[in-house]
């Protein structure tokens, strides 16, 4: 089913093509600045010039040869100079949004301009035997909100955690645990203690050679097989992944696989070989493998002097690995931006080995995290901040937040609606803005009732729902709607954000912009509090008008909730 504003686009169009004056491939339509009060405009300097006419001339002749559909969405047709704009008419607007919002409920927005193509999302990927930190939650959140926005448009989308369990940081974890013994407890304490007998030990082999030989023998042991480093390898693994996965069940992740870097290793050997053999990489004479430049680009290893492997290997099978098994039409990295050489690298690598030729590779850089001191987190600073701490953090002042607003509320809701407020806050925060920029934890801001928040936008959609509420309490939810009589500038205003939804999808699709979807929910929010104020709906002049008024609110929960849910924001009933 073709959205409301889609519908328009075709309409304007045929209409334009059966004046027989303009040829169909002339006709390039677009969407006036916000300034111009029209909904949709031909420029006519292209099809003017093709057709040897001035664009004015050729604007009026249009206009006045133009048949428009009798109950078309296309309301009136004028002309300002070489421009033809077409606006669309309230009533049927009206009914065309709230009847499409009516008819596909959830999955209003999505569509299947996807269909048939396969996207591997590479995000979140937390180290071993280390707790989950701010640096992880960019990548956990915008490649979910990715793999969301994806999915709606129809795209099968296989979301991959590359775990980091393997190589020299490894090596040191397990030398760690063999030099001050195996952490005891439960939970995110245990990873703080190995975090905290790792740093201990890097810090002695900085010193001690033999010390960072030994962890170095350590990451050979594991990748030789040895069982020992096998086993405390596994107990790591499992550790790390239950505690990561606490967060992201609170945060809405689902991801389909987790194949750490430990599942490439038997791999490896023909990957390198490969390399060898296309002339991209030459053995050196102590035994490294060494890639030459690609693309004017810094060489690199893919193999050690002493034989073992590195980040640079295992992404290379990771990427040979997938299009082998997935077949996909997109492999995104939802990684930070300090790593764009070495993706860059990479991309080039496996298109000159023959691995990735019709996939395409593409890189979805984010920003680095600042406290509100505007210093970047780091355990070297002291000020990290660790993500079920951020969450706890986030629920807990988010609850105070709601103690305050709604005191009425059973405890148990209370604290579902301060978990929903809370974690949506943090989420909202990165994805409301550009992920290259840098994010900086601001809680006034992030938990604030108005502005650009998540919590501003829960409150909107709690706010639909309680007008729905006290309507069905009085009855008058029961009565039927007349939806043209939805024709109050603010109430057009809104409907026409609505209908912009399903554009606002495949434009973060497009662009691997999760903040499109924030935008279009944070101007859905502002419309809908303007729409409230001017247009008073349980006491409207009469039923049928607080019918339609109903019938719009109840449009715009839905289509506010849709938007929310593509970001992984809950939307409580009630705040």
């Amino acid at each position: 089913m073709d959205d409301v504003l889609a519908q328009f686009t075709a309409e304007v169009t045929r209409a334009l093509v059966a004046t027989g004056q303009v040829p169909a491939d002339l006709i390039e339509l677009a969407t006036p600045k916000p300034n111009i009060p029209t909904d949709l405009a031909f420029p006519t300097f292209k099809a003017a010039k093709a057709l040897g006419t001035a664009p004015p001339a050729l604007a009026a002749a249009l206009a006045a040869a133009l048949t428009l559909p009798p109950d078309g969405l296309t309301g009136t047709v004028t002309t300002f100079g070489p421009f033809l704009n077409f606006s669309l008419h309230p009533e049927r607007l009206a009914v065309a949004v709230i009847s499409l919002i009516r008819a596909t409920g959830a999955h209003y927005g999505h569509q299947q301009i996807g269909a048939g193509r396969r996207m591997v999302v590479d995000y979140s990927a937390p180290n071993v035997a280390k707790r989950m930190h701010v640096g992880h939650i960019r990548s956990t959140i915008i490649g979910q909100a990715l793999v969301n926005v994806h999915r709606a448009l129809g795209y099968t989308v296989i979301g991959d955690n590359h775990l980091g369990d393997w190589g020299k940081q490894f090596g040191v974890v397990l030398a760690s645990v063999e030099r001050d013994g195996t952490p005891t407890g439960q939970g995110e304490a245990v990873l703080a203690a190995l975090e905290a007998q790792y740093a201990r030990y890097a810090a002695d082999a900085k010193a001690d050679p033999a010390l960072d030989e030994h962890a170095r023998l350590w990451s050979l042991r594991l990748e030789q097989g040895d069982p020992q480093a096998r086993a405390l390898w596994q107990w790591s693994v499992d550790l790390t992944m239950d505690a990561a996965q606490r967060n992201y069940d609170r945060l809405g992740v689902a991801i389909d696989h987790a194949y750490g870097e430990s599942f490439y290793e038997p791999m490896l050997a023909e990957v390198i070989q490969a390399a060898l053999d296309h002339g991209v990489a030459f053995r050196e004479a102590g035994g490294a493998v060494v890639v030459e430049a690609l693309d004017q680009m810094p060489t690199f290893l893919l193999q050690r002097s002493d034989g073992g492997t590195l980040y640079m290997t295992r992404d290379v099978a990771t990427i040979h690995f997938r299009v082998r098994e997935f077949q996909p039409t997109h492999i995104v990295y939802v990684v930070g931006e300090p790593q764009a050489l070495h993706l860059r690298q990479l991309f080039a690598l496996v298109r000159t080995m023959g691995y990735a030729k019709t996939t395409e590779l593409t890189h979805v850089a984010f920003g680095t995290v600042f406290d509100s001191a505007g210093q970047p987190l780091s355990t070297r600073r002291g000020n990290m901040v660790y993500l079920e701490t951020l969450l706890d953090d986030a629920v807990s002042r988010a609850r105070a937040v709601v103690e305050q607003k709604s005191p009425e509320l059973p405890a148990a809701e209370k604290q579902a609606v301060a978990e929903a407020v809370g974690v949506g806050a943090v989420v909202y925060n990165d994805l409301y803005q550009d992920p290259k920029r840098n994010l900086t934890l601001d809680w006034e801001r992030m938990l604030a009732t108005e502005g650009n928040s998540a919590t501003y936008l829960q409150y909107s959609h709690a706010r639909c729902r309680s007008i729905l509420r006290r309507a069905a309490e009085d009855g008058s939810a029961a009565q039927p709607d007349a939806l043209a009589l939805l024709i109050h500038p603010s109430e057009t205003r809104l409907l026409k954000h609505l209908a912009r939804l399903p554009e606002a999808v495949r434009e973060a699709g497009k662009r691997y912009a999760p903040f499109v979807i924030a935008d279009w929910c944070y101007t859905t929010a502002r419309e809908f509090g303007v729409f409230f104020e001017q247009c008073p709906v349980l006491k409207a002049e009469s039923p049928a008008l607080r019918a339609a008024r109903l019938a719009l609110v109840a449009a715009t929960a839905t289509a506010l909730k849709n938007g929310l849910s593509l970001l992984g924001i809950k939307a409580p009933e009630r705040m």
